[in-house]
């Protein structure tokens, strides 16, 4: 009986190693998990999807979330252009409601952000529908200086602006009679950095322009990998301009996000490297109630061959999500005789009485702690399967 108990021990622990190992954090794959949605969906409860398929997740054996809260976060919520997005519903539901003055507060803060944190093409695309809104906001507030800014801004934009005819004959002030103000050089790094005034390119770095009014003209620099510089025209200066390496985790997703549903591989596994993990699980509406699931390998940058698609809510579906890119487990060693030349032992064979279960794991414990072989399972009362890995 003592001999009993102490087997009972030995293999009760062994089993619990065994069980636990594939649990650890080192021995998962990290999953990063990617909202694709735009901003109404943001509104629609993504958050908590996201983190039931992260939870979801962290139930496996093979994978698991990122580390990182910030990080899961930011991959749901996105940088400047997805805030610009929000801002720009609000503010245009408050304007349909005839509420001009909060309207005008989300344009602004918006028009900030295109400015001063979106890349040049993101700017491009958006200002004169901000700007726009803006003048006419304005107009409705009585704030004549402010349109007089938004009137020249919209300028920037391409394409006509004849639906705005009207407000822009009425704001707009030519400076052509204006006397040419002292000239601003802008240097900058990286070489070859690209000049912008008032979003027209000029050229690469250095470049020596006539000044301008700061509240109204502004100088941008972009270079390919590098967040863009944003600075206001004066008169009379030197502007020194060093790009930063544009790594920020929001403006990655926004990229991304631009692309649904077709997301390039390559921005994508970008994405994985940033945060440390070895495959994207990028998640799509698929109407009001299902989803879309696509995984990509980080190493390799390519897609997988097949994708999921479930309902939007239920814990059933995120645990399906979770399967379908969690790596499959290993199938199970082929059994192996305990030794050499010994017949092995027929699955669930009754034995006789020395030959009781214990008996035999006794005399396989030793193995099983020493060479690593054998490993019992199925055990009965009176019978024995026995199974190796190597």
């Amino acid at each position: 009986m003592r001999l009993h108990n102490k087997v009972l021990t030995v293999m009760t622990a062994a089993a619990c190693a065994l069980t636990a190992a594939p649990a650890h954090a080192a021995d998962r794959v990290p999953v990063a998990v990617v909202w694709m949605g735009d901003a109404t969906s943001l509104e629609s409860g993504a958050a908590k999807t996201v983190a039931e398929v992260n939870a979801a997740l962290a139930r496996t054996v093979t994978a698991r979330p990122i580390d990182g809260a910030e990080d899961r976060k930011a991959l749901v919520d996105g940088g400047p252009s997805t805030r610009v997005q929000l801002l720009l519903r609000r503010a245009e539901q408050s304007f349909v409601k005839l509420k001009y003055a909060e309207a005008a507060a989300d344009y602004e803060t918006a028009e900030q952000l295109l400015l001063q944190e979106v890349p040049l093409e993101v700017l491009r695309r958006q200002i004169g529908d901000v700007e726009r809104n803006l003048l006419a906001c304005y107009d409705q507030l009585g704030k004549g200086v402010e349109a007089s800014r938004a009137a020249e801004r919209l300028g920037w934009a391409a394409g006509s602006n004849e639906d705005m005819k009207r407000l822009l004959d009425k704001y707009w002030v030519s400076r052509a009679w204006m006397p040419a103000l002292p000239p601003v050089t802008v240097e900058a790094e990286p070489a070859g950095a690209i000049v912008f005034r008032n979003l027209r390119e000029l050229g690469a770095a250095p470049q020596t322009m006539s000044g301008g009014d700061p509240s109204v003209d502004a100088v941008d620099v972009e270079a390919p990998g590098y967040r863009r510089g944003h600075r206001e025209l004066r008169a009379g200066e030197t502007i020194k301009v060093t790009l930063q390496k544009e790594d920020r985790l929001g403006v990655l997703v926004d990229a991304i996000r631009a692309q649904a549903p077709d997301a390039a591989p390559r921005d994508v596994a970008a994405i994985g490297r940033r945060v440390g993990a070895r495959r994207v699980l990028v998640l799509l509406p698929d109407g009001p109630k299902k989803l879309l699931g696509r995984w990509l390998d980080v190493d390799k940058a390519t897609w997988a061959a097949d994708s999921a698609r479930v309902d939007a809510t239920g814990t059933p579906a995120m645990e399906r999500l979770a399967a379908y890119v969690a790596p499959k487990e290993h199938a199970a060693p082929a059994p192996l005789a305990l030794t050499a030349g010994a017949p092995q032992p027929e699955k669930k064979k009754s034995i006789g009485p020395w030959g009781k279960w214990y008996t035999w794991v006794a005399a396989g414990a030793v193995v099983a702690l020493v060479g690593g072989l054998p490993i019992a399972k199925n055990v009965g009362d009176d019978s024995l399967t026995v199974k190796a890995s190597h």
